[in-house]
């Protein structure tokens, strides 16, 4: 992995600025604080970094005192952690390596430790989880007052154990209409918590004093990908995107890395160069960009404003998009009264993903004149 970071820094990012880390996608946690100061020294050897946010995943069975003492000593200053449930039932289901006590010991040395940012997971919708299951975690946890938390709904993923027990008929999904009573259930108890949605599936404490709204305790890094702003991911599987929107016709390109661990280890040993590494490699125009855009700004709180989509993108909304957004407000889905921009109300954010699926059926439109467009 030094090795790769080398590699990568030699490349055409060494004339980028990074200003997030994130270490997961895996189980960083199993790693040494050895191992983990190197990686850290790789990559400030290797790229120009200014870091306003180094995120840690954590697991809770590689939790302690010690191992939390000294990650913030390396300078990790935020940690997200995989709770995931507090049921017995359903951590068995999930297959997780840790228990509901080893999570709650977990929970306990974050509140007890330096870091005054650090989020936690849970998982909701899993077969024979119930409501009472879901007010049952989010109560226990939010007793923690994690600065954050992320509430995600299970996905079904190709080719992974459950997805083959599930086809086989052992396992059955729940119905998607009690998925979403499970994640109002969340909401609602998080919101009378103090939590604010910024993000589908993401929630915030207010910040300290004089922090603007609820975004002190926001993952930063997590913004900035759904802002669209270029990322460089290293490992195996670890994805890619690179754009520059400062053209005049936006363009970018994203791939991932080699998933084979064996594959990976080689080519970064043989290293026949940067091209060897970017697998699936799929070039991106413009309307490709822009409907990306859409998708992710409009699971945001802040939404969309119609005049980067004229700006940064080259493209607008056609009437067929407007006619949509305002069946979205008639039907409670999207802020009334906003004539610069489009954004989701919780009800909406609730269904995001199925409205955005019929918005972006509609084709954008060139455009390259620096006019805002309005509803009205």
């Amino acid at each position: 992995m030094e090795q790769r970071i080398q590699q990568a820094g030699r490349s055409r990012w060494s004339s980028s600025t990074f200003r997030t880390l994130y270490l997961g996608g895996g189980t960083p946690s199993i790693l040494s604080l050895a191992h983990v100061e190197r990686l850290l020294r790789a990559v400030h050897q290797s790229f120009t970094t200014q870091f306003d946010e180094i995120t840690f995943e954590l697991n809770p069975e590689n939790s302690s005192k010690e191992y939390l003492d000294g990650l913030e000593a390396l300078g990790i200053t935020r940690l997200s952690v995989g709770i995931q449930s507090l049921q017995p039932h359903i951590l068995t289901f999930m297959h997780r390596a840790h228990d509901r006590e080893t999570a709650l010991r977990c929970l306990e040395e974050l509140v007890g430790s330096r870091f005054t940012r650090w989020s936690a997971d849970l998982i909701l919708g899993n077969p024979g989880q119930t409501l009472d299951d879901v007010n049952a975690d989010v109560t226990s946890l939010s007793m923690f007052e994690p600065p954050h938390i992320s509430a995600y709904a299970l996905m079904l993923e190709e080719r992974t154990r459950l997805s083959k027990q599930v086809a086989l008929g052992r396992i059955q999904m729940l119905d998607g209409d009690l998925v979403a009573d499970q994640m109002q259930v969340a909401q609602s108890h998080l919101r009378e918590a103090g939590y604010a949605r910024y993000e589908v599936s993401s929630f915030a404490k207010q910040g300290v004093p004089g922090e603007s709204e609820n975004t002190y305790n926001r993952a930063i890094h997590n913004s900035r990908y759904w802002d669209h702003q270029p990322y460089l991911g290293l490992g195996p599987s670890a994805h890619s995107l690179w754009w520059d929107d400062s053209t005049t016709q936006a363009s970018g390109s994203r791939w991932h890395e080699v998933k084979d661990l064996r594959k990976w280890m080689a080519t970064v040993t043989e290293y026949p160069g940067e091209e060897a590494f970017q697998v699936d490699l799929e070039h991106l125009d413009p309307v490709t960009l822009a409907e990306e855009r859409i998708m992710m700004a409009l699971r945001t709180s802040e939404g969309l404003t119609f005049q980067e989509l004229a700006n940064r993108y080259q493209v607008k909304l056609t009437q067929t998009h407007y006619d949509h957004i305002e069946q979205w407000i008639a039907h409670g889905w999207a802020v009334p009264g906003l004539t610069d921009r489009v954004r989701f109300t919780d009800l909406g954010l609730d269904r995001a993903d199925a409205l955005l699926l019929d918005l972006l059926s509609i084709p954008l439109e060139s455009h390259r004149s620096n006019v805002t467009e309005s509803l009205t």
